[in-house]
């Protein structure tokens, strides 16, 4: 036989007798909390099981030693077969839910069929004076085994007594029904109170023993039940705890889609609202539009419109970004449109002073304590292609200009469009004569603040102009790319801080 069948068979005999225990083990019994009484019925299966097991091989011995040697049936034979129908017995009662006469009758009848009852008919064996008493006290060890001594009272010493005076009286019984005179009598009479104190004295101490520390183990498991118990209810109440977590997660995540989900329809209407990056590519001048929200809502935006041959820009930066500052960019796109809806444009100046003036009314902003002080700051530039001017106004944020290699920056005014603590000024109109190759670069504060680098420090400004001198010579879609990945770079595995937008343009 191959090793793989060999272990096969092997393991298969294993499972079998597994099965086989756990079957017998479990005759008859079903959950419960009373962890005593389910593995006395378990034991007294098992024990009922391996006398069956055990008597059954012996009877089968004998049989064909009978045979074998033409011996008629003795009482011996006939005692091995009655224990084994006595044990058989026992596991169909147990079978049929009887576990309480299953488990009294392997405690009682035992002793009663193996010696007292062949006694009683004469069957006296000379060896039986030396070892009947022994096992007695041997299978004394089944009701401490079987019952507890507090739960079974009655029936726990009722059959202490039984094998109490079965010890004590067993040989007076066997010389009472002995048929022949046997020499060990003779010898046994001679020193027959110390033959009985040992028997006595044995079955006492072996059974107190038991006792004791049956007693001991018993109360080490109550305090183990209590214990058991205690954690029980722990786990309980942390069963319940963690349903009522998962229910609050559920809600909470449920809500959060909700709100992700109205973000998201947020942003596609932002995005609706604004004009595409790339509009200026209608009016043939080169950009370039850097637009990174830092969620999905943005307070930056960008603005543009073309009248009277003259190209109007804006990069704002409102405050706050997020939900909060889309919804100031959203006002600011709209008082933009309005206020070229309205007429003439005089000058940049002019539309920030309008601009002002419609957020401070539309905001109710009077200067109160505890009102509103949202605002904007914003780059505003009127190019005049024709006429090659440039006009620029700025509320907090500047005008970059690139013109041969040198950058000239083009102030603001430190007024945000919005509540101003002074009495507020009119902004500073700029005008500039621009050149052909002129680069102008409107943005918001987002791209210079970022934290990032080797030191998790600000990108600042200076790192920001030499950037754009650095690349202003190349096309500016190639300057988009660079502004982008140099940004990622810089950023690493630090979060965005705030929204970014970058305008670009050449003239």
């Amino acid at each position: 036989m191959s090793s793989h069948k060999r272990h096969s068979v092997i393991f298969r005999n294993r499972f079998l007798i597994r099965k086989t225990w756990k079957y017998i083990s479990g005759l008859g019994g079903s959950y419960s909390d009373k962890i005593q009484e389910m593995r006395s019925d378990a034991l007294s299966n098992q024990l009922n099981f391996i006398l069956f097991v055990t008597m059954s091989l012996l009877l089968v011995y004998v049989v064909v030693v009978m045979k074998l040697t033409h011996d008629t049936m003795s009482t011996g034979t006939i005692r091995v077969a009655a224990m084994v129908i006595l044990c058989f017995l026992n596991l169909v009662l147990a079978h049929f839910k009887l576990q309480k006469i299953s488990k009294y009758s392997l405690i009682f009848l035992p002793p009663l069929v193996f010696l007292v009852i062949p006694t009683l008919t004469g069957f006296v064996e000379e060896e039986g004076y030396t070892y009947n008493a022994y096992f007695l006290i041997a299978a004394s060890i089944l009701p401490q085994l079987l019952l507890s001594s507090e739960k079974n009272k009655l029936i726990f010493w009722i059959s202490m007594v039984y094998y109490f005076i079965l010890v004590a009286f067993i040989d007076v019984l066997m010389f009472n029904c002995q048929k022949e005179h046997f020499n060990i009598v003779d010898s046994i009479k001679g020193f027959y109170a110390f033959y009985k104190i040992a028997h006595i004295g044995i079955f006492v101490f072996i059974n107190i023993a038991i006792y004791h520390l049956r007693k001991v183990n018993f109360r080490f498991e109550d305090r183990l039940n209590e214990k058991n118990e205690v954690l029980n209810k722990q786990n309980k109440e942390l069963r319940m705890q963690r349903e009522k977590i998962r229910e609050q997660k559920d809600i909470i995540e449920q809500n959060g889609r909700a709100v992700r989900d109205s973000i998201n329809y947020a942003g596609r209407i932002q995005q609706a609202v604004l004009q595409p990056l790339d509009f200026l590519d209608e009016w043939s001048i080169p950009n370039f539009i850097l637009y990174k929200p830092k969620a999905i809502v943005s307070g930056d935006f960008y603005w543009g419109i073309r009248k009277n041959d003259k190209i109007y820009l804006a990069a704002g930066d409102c405050t706050g970004h997020g939900v909060p500052g889309a919804f100031m960019c959203m006002l600011g796109l709209a008082f933009l449109d309005d206020i070229f809806s309205a007429g003439e444009i005089e000058n940049a100046a002019a539309v920030l002073n309008a601009l002002r003036e419609s957020v401070t009314s539309k905001l109710r902003q009077k200067g109160n304590i505890g009102e509103m002080r949202d605002g904007m700051d914003i780059s505003f530039c009127i190019v005049d292609m024709e006429a090659g001017k440039l006009e620029f106004a700025g509320a907090n944020n500047p005008l970059y200009l690139v013109r041969n290699g040198t950058l000239t920056k083009i102030p603001a005014d430190k007024i945000p469009i919005g509540l101003y603590l002074s009495q507020p000024e009119p902004y500073t109109n700029n005008s500039i004569n621009i050149q052909k190759d002129d680069c102008l670069y409107l943005f918001s504060d987002g791209y210079a603040d970022q934290f990032g680098g080797r030191k998790g420090k600000k990108f600042m400004y200076k790192q920001f102009q030499e950037l754009l001198l650095r690349h202003c010579y190349k096309p500016m879609k190639i300057q988009k790319e660079i502004l982008d990945n140099h940004f990622e770079k810089w950023k690493g595995g630090y979060d965005q801080v705030d929204d970014v937008l970058v305008m670009g343009l050449s003239l």
